[in-house]
């Protein structure tokens, strides 16, 4: 389990469905569209996966078989809050510099954890996401974690493909607005 290096952190692990299919499999499929996308950004980006600490805000799997769209829990403010906090262990235990936040769904969750980070609890889309200081926050000591640690918002790789024509930094677009996001927050350590 790799310390001190970079955090991935997903909206939800997957449905029951999708869960036990893993299970019968031994492992995930790394074929879908939410590893394969990722697992290219992150080479293209020149970040080993065995250097990642993989992990997803909410914990717990959807009921089911749907697996897309706002976690069913994120309406249960006491749901959300153990999220918060078991979120605040892992940064304790894990002790990344750069955490990249997949998806539009998880910072508002993050937000009211660290002043850094409350413009984001009103960014609902990718474009908000465009304006400076909101795609890539450095500097962020939250909570249980001493170091200070630099924050990427990208898209979700499950959609990457569709929302990267979303994606708009220092003027670059795309993959290589999402890549520069990457670099800047990787070139503070």
């Amino acid at each position: 389990m790799p310390v001190g290096g970079v955090m991935v952190l997903g909206h939800d692990f997957h449905s029951e469905s999708e869960y036990s299919k893993s299970l019968q499999r031994g492992k995930e499929n790394l074929k879908a569209a939410t590893w394969r996308n990722l697992i290219h950004l992150l080479e293209a980006a020149g970040i080993a996966p065995r250097d990642c600490f993989f992990t997803n805000f909410y914990m717990g799997l959807r009921e089911g078989l749907a697996s897309t769209g706002v976690f069913p829990g994120a309406t249960d403010p006491d749901f959300v809050n153990a999220c918060q906090q078991f979120f605040l262990e892992q940064l304790r235990q894990q002790r990344p510099k750069v955490i990249l936040v997949l998806g539009v769904h998880v910072p508002k969750q993050l937000a009211p954890l660290v002043a850094e980070l409350q413009p984001w609890s009103a960014a609902t889309t990718l474009k908000d996401f465009n304006a400076p200081g909101m795609a890539v926050v450095s500097s962020v000591r939250f909570a249980r974690h001493a170091e200070n640690v630099h924050v990427v918002m990208l898209a979700h790789p499950s959609q990457r493909l569709l929302s990267l024509r979303h994606r708009n930094y220092k003027g670059a677009l795309g993959q290589e607005a999402e890549l520069g996001m990457i670099g800047d927050a990787q070139g503070e350590l």
